[in-house]
């Protein structure tokens, strides 16, 4: 994909965020935790929180944009 394809694919934040979280949620996300399976998402904090022991899990968590500092 080149810069010009994916500037109309991704043109804000928010769109890359939904993408991302599709993507995450169709591979399935699993507790780093407790291993619980079942999440859910918090829109304020960009982030999936386990409905067994409330541990969060970033959207960026375990992709290749962990360790970014972009946002």
């Amino acid at each position: 994909m080149n810069i010009i394809n994916f500037i109309n694919r991704f043109p804000d934040e928010a769109s890359c965020v939904e993408f991302i979280k599709s993507q995450r949620i169709k591979q399935g996300i699993i507790c780093k935790k407790c291993t619980g399976i079942k999440h859910y998402w918090l829109e304020n904090k960009l982030s999936f929180q386990c409905a067994s022991c409330g541990f969060r899990t970033s959207i960026k968590s375990g992709t290749v944009m962990q360790s970014s500092n972009l946002s």
